[in-house]
Formats: C-alpha cells, sequence, structure tokens
C-alpha cells in the first residue's frame, strides 16, 4: 500500500535527479515520518520486519547519497553515532547526555548570519546537550 510518505518521498528523489528505488522511497518515507533522528542501525532495524531483502549496507548507501543531495541531514551525536533527519529548515538540536535522544528546537539563521556577515558561511549547526525534562 502506498502511503502520502511515499508519494512525496518519490516526488523530491525525482526532484533532485536521482534514480527512484524501492530502498530509497522506502528509507526515505521512514525518515519523513520519524523525528527521533534514527542511526543507520535503527532505520534497518525496523525497515528489515518489512523488506527482508534490504541489507544494512543499503540503508548505509541511501542514508549518504540523500544526505548528499540535501533530502536529510547528517547529524553526528556526541557519542560519534550519525543520525539522519529529514527536516531540513533551519533549527537547533538537543542531546540529552542521559537517554541520548535527540530533539528539535526552533532557532533563527540571521542572528547568526549577522554576526558573521563578513565570513562566507558554508553552514550553521546549532548543538545544545544536556539533560531533557523526561531524565530530569
Amino acid at each position: 500500500m502506498i502511503n502520502r510518505s511515499d508519494i512525496i518521498a518519490t516526488e523530491r528523489l525525482r526532484s533532485t535527479g536521482l534514480r527512484v528505488t524501492n530502498p530509497r522511497v522506502s528509507i526515505y518515507a521512514f525518515l519523513l515520518d520519524n523525528t527521533s533522528h534514527p542511526t543507520c542501525e535503527e532505520i534497518y532495524r525496523i525497515l528489515k520486519s518489512e523488506d527482508e531483502g534490504l541489507s544494512f549496507a543499503s540503508v548505509y548507501n541511501v542514508t549518504q547519497k540523500l544526505a548528499e543531495v540535501g533530502l536529510v541531514k547528517e547529524l553526528i551525536a556526541p557519542d560519534g553515532q550519525k543520525h539522519y533527519d529529514a527536516i531540513t529548515s533551519f533549527h537547533g538540536h538537543f542531546f540529552c547526555n542521559h537517554c541520548n535522544s535527540i530533539y528539535d528546537f526552533a532557532c533563527t539563521k540571521q542572528m547568526y548570519e549577522k554576526q558573521l556577515s563578513t565570513h562566507r558561511l558554508e553552514s550553521i549547526n546549532i548543538y545544545a546537550k544536556g539533560t531533557c525534562e523526561k531524565c530530569l
């Protein structure tokens, strides 16, 4: 059964010029529906139950390609693990030191761009670390 996220994933893959394949659609649709910032291992574990032919190498390669074309953000957590986020608009990430959860938070890019206006910016990443409200 095709769901809304599959349709969105297919359209966005096409818009970047990437070939539309089942692994790309299923992995990207999963990321569009998931705000927990999963790792490749988590994506593989969950999607493997739906597609027995899916390999870990496919998950790794697809997430790398999606990040390369800007459809997802790749985050490096304090523990060094790579996580993926399909929300590509400007926002910050909060890393909980206790439960290792990652939460999005709103912030504006304009403040940083103004303060760094004499520099050529390639990217701005806002990370905060601490203890989330659930762990307090």
